[in-house]
């Protein structure tokens, strides 16, 4: 019965949180800069844009990290340091928090890299 109840509350939609919260974060940053670069270019400072930019960033990277902390905490420590490929609860489970760590790892890696890329294009051409 502890196996029933511990597989009711695993859910799959958990690894694929972080990647959404990328791919939210990469549309914002390009509609937001180009509505700045586009409908509001003669209005508004760069510098504003920039700061809208990181805000930005600091939120995804903050949902990022907690997936991948909600991944980890969700690890079974106590399993064997072997191989996980048994059809068990314990594995799954195993399976589906480190899913969720590295879809979490390449969701920050892919942040990091639209905001960079956002931050050092310098201005609106």
């Amino acid at each position: 019965m502890d196996s029933a109840l511990h597989e009711r509350h695993e859910r799959l939609w958990v690894p694929v949180v972080a990647p959404a919260i990328w791919a939210t974060h990469f549309t914002l940053c390009q509609i937001t800069a180009a509505l700045w670069c586009g409908r509001l270019a003669t209005t508004a400072p760069l510098a504003s844009l920039q700061a809208i930019l990181i805000a930005l960033t600091v939120f995804a990277i903050g949902g990022i990290t907690t997936c991948f902390a909600y991944g980890y905490r969700r690890r079974s420590p106590d399993l064997p340091a072997g191989a996980h490929d048994d059809d068990t609860p314990a594995d799954r489970r195993h399976f589906l928090a480190f899913t969720t760590m590295l879809l979490a790892g390449l969701s920050l890696l892919a942040t990091i890299f639209v905001a960079v890329g956002a931050l050092l294009a310098g201005g609106c051409w």
